[in-house]
């Protein structure tokens, strides 16, 4: 397997280092700026290509590392091109293989491949990628002939529904990006009670840590210990007075918002882990309207 990058930002110079320490073959690089793809290929000892049709001509595997917004544009740039047997794969976490539109005419196999990992420096992040699982889907054709990468790499590999592609990518979202807001507004409430940004950073940092710990923590048996049983507090411990306290003390709507949300999921978590016990009180609490504040 040959394969040639288009892009060469963080994900693009990443995966190339990363498949090239594991043994794999990259052809080289293309980017709209030259100087992005002299810097990649340089870092990788590889080529770089002024133009597109180079880079295909040397390759019969195309890794698109471009933006999501770019990748049907690029895609309609080379769809026109000889590409019969290639692989043709995306590295976009929202976006299908139907995004390739009319693979099918093209002689080309199309897939999407997404490192759930976070690419912060093209320099450094490709030495913990083999913590990363990537998810994969598209044609079975393209799929097969990426065994061979796969097969190099260190990383578990699983194949996820293309339908249900921006629901994956939801799920994450809310599991990194919206887990931070979270945090986020924790930090806001504890500078309003008076404790120093600085402080509140350092209260929170083992109590966030420790429970992420305990959500995949390895259960005797098979798998993780999960969140319902990781789930402590006032609202597992069926305590309605101090969640009533807790909504008469937060001022602004967004974070009462969120409070009572993030509250009814662990409700539904502290249910399955305490089944004989009775929630019923919290719920309703929970679930009333803002301007009916307990």
């Amino acid at each position: 397997m040959q394969i040639g990058i288009v892009g060469a930002g963080k994900v693009g110079t990443s995966l190339g280092k990363y498949i090239i320490v594991h043994g794999g073959s990259i052809a080289g690089y293309y980017s709209r700026t030259k100087e992005r793809a002299k810097e990649a290929a340089q870092f990788t000892g590889t080529s770089y290509f002024e133009t597109l049709d180079p880079l295909l001509e040397a390759s019969d595997t195309l890794f698109l590392t471009v933006t999501d917004s770019e990748i049907a544009h690029v895609w309609d740039c080379i769809a026109a091109k000889d590409l019969a047997g290639k692989a043709v794969c995306h590295f976009s976490g929202s976006l299908s293989s139907e995004v390739f539109s009319n693979w099918e005419k093209t002689g080309a196999y199309v897939c999407s491949i997404h490192p759930i990992y976070a690419f912060s420096n093209k320099f450094t992040a490709y030495q913990n990628l083999s913590e990363a699982v990537f998810t994969v889907e598209g044609s079975k054709d393209a799929l097969a002939k990426m065994q061979g990468l796969f097969g190099r790499l260190p990383n578990r590999i699983l194949e996820i529904p293309t339908m249900q592609k921006e629901l994956y990518h939801a799920a994450l979202s809310v599991a990194s990006n919206q887990v931070v807001g979270l945090v986020s507004m924790a930090i806001g409430m504890l500078k309003e009670a008076g404790i120093p940004e600085e402080s509140a950073y350092q209260l929170l940092e083992p109590l966030v840590c420790n429970n992420v710990k305990a959500i995949f923590a390895p259960q005797e048996g098979a798998g993780c210990q999960g969140c319902a049983q990781a789930l402590t507090g006032p609202i597992e411990r069926g305590d309605l007075q101090t969640v009533k306290k807790h909504l008469g003390q937060i001022r602004r709507p967004e974070w009462e918002q969120a409070y009572r949300a993030a509250g009814n999921l662990a409700v539904q978590l502290a249910a399955q882990k305490n089944p004989g016990r009775d929630y019923t009180e919290i719920e309703d609490c929970l679930k009333a309207s803002a301007g009916g504040k307990e």
